[in-house]
């Protein structure tokens, strides 16, 4: 089976049959998306990347994959490759597996449909999944696919009970926890929560030990004081003003992204507060960059380069042996207290 029996099979030229493999549908029809991808799959064609991948029957390809958001819902997408904590995750994957033979690819993908056909049209020996946020079923189309591939699957930022799954992830309900009690225990009441975390598991576990750690005091968690933004800098320019305008008195706040914290400093800037005389800031990832801003960023080290790095020594083994003794891992967080905040004891 070639491209071009796959083009007159489905009726269409063969720029079209390639477009649908590459993922590029600006231009096909949902209906012709369909037809290739059920000829695709009827003859288990897989595409000749290069005469070796199909010689010893492994691509050495490891296929990194981000979400596209469509925040605004009109069309315009929002990549996490944007988020320096995605691009630093990237950055240790690539080297460790450069290291050990392997090559990467780097995908975006707006959809679990878009998902689908590229696990299937590609011909990668494994996947890795940054920041996963494809919907209530994401977990349901991930453990369809290995089951069907038989491809080793990462997972960063997400949660699974799959132990067919390798899933790394740091303890995040402690790491707000440990932000919230460290502005509790230096005199703040009125903290706030930042992050759209609803629907994602991850960002959910950083709500519920802010959660805890406000209703444990006695503070109660407030509904006002949680502002839902997304954890990029843009974001957090606008918590910042929004905060700053608020007339809630908010002294403090934690967020669950670096980026986001940077942001929401320059918003409460604009907004005439000043950091941490008026407003206390914590950060989530402990990022290169939280050191070089004004004042430096106290925040949670979640050990980025640890986090990548153990992954990739669980799929170089599963890519090796074909099995993981311990696939799900939990990696410690600390806090790393640096200029961003201020007692007010």
């Amino acid at each position: 089976m070639t491209l071009k029996d796959i083009a007159e099979k489905a009726g269409v030229s063969m720029m079209t049959v390639s477009n649908v493999i590459n993922g590029k549908h600006s231009r096909v029809s949902a209906a012709t998306i369909e037809k290739v991808n059920s000829i695709i799959k009827e003859y288990n064609y897989v595409p000749n990347l290069s005469a070796r991948s199909l010689t010893v029957k492994s691509s050495h390809i490891i296929g990194v994959i981000v979400p596209l958001d469509d925040k605004e819902g009109n069309g315009t997408s929002v990549s996490y490759f944007d988020n320096p904590y995605v691009s630093s995750m990237i950055g240790v994957i690539e080297r460790e597996l450069r290291d050990n033979g392997y090559f990467v690819m780097i995908r975006a993908v707006r959809s679990q449909d878009d998902l689908s056909i590229l696990m299937r049209n590609w011909n990668v020996d494994g996947a890795i999944f940054l920041y996963p946020r494809l919907g209530e079923h994401f977990e349901d189309s991930i453990n369809a696919i290995i089951k069907e591939t038989h491809l080793p699957v990462v997972l960063f930022d997400a949660r699974t009970d799959n132990p067919e799954v390798i899933n790394v992830c740091s303890d995040d309900r402690k790491g707000c926890y440990l932000s919230t009690r460290y502005l509790i225990n230096r005199g703040h009441k009125k903290i706030a929560f930042v992050a759209d975390y609803k629907g994602n598991t991850i960002l959910t576990d950083r709500f519920e030990g802010y959660r805890t750690a406000m209703e444990e005091s006695g503070l109660g968690c407030d509904p006002d004081c949680i502002f839902s933004y997304s954890p990029s800098y843009e974001e957090g320019v606008a918590a910042g003003k929004a905060i700053a305008a608020s007339a809630l008195n908010i002294t403090g706040l934690v967020t669950t992204a670096d980026i986001c914290a940077i942001g929401i400093m320059e918003g409460a800037r604009l907004g005439g507060l000043r950091i941490p005389t008026d407003l206390s800031v914590i950060g989530y990832d402990n990022l290169a960059v939280s050191i070089y801003t004004t004042p430096k960023l106290t925040t949670i080290s979640q050990n980025v380069i640890k986090k990548a790095e153990t992954a990739m020594e669980l799929l170089l083994e599963k890519l090796r042996t074909g099995h993981v003794e311990q696939p799900h891992v939990q990696l410690d967080v600390e806090l790393v207290e640096r200029q961003s905040t201020l007692s007010l004891l």
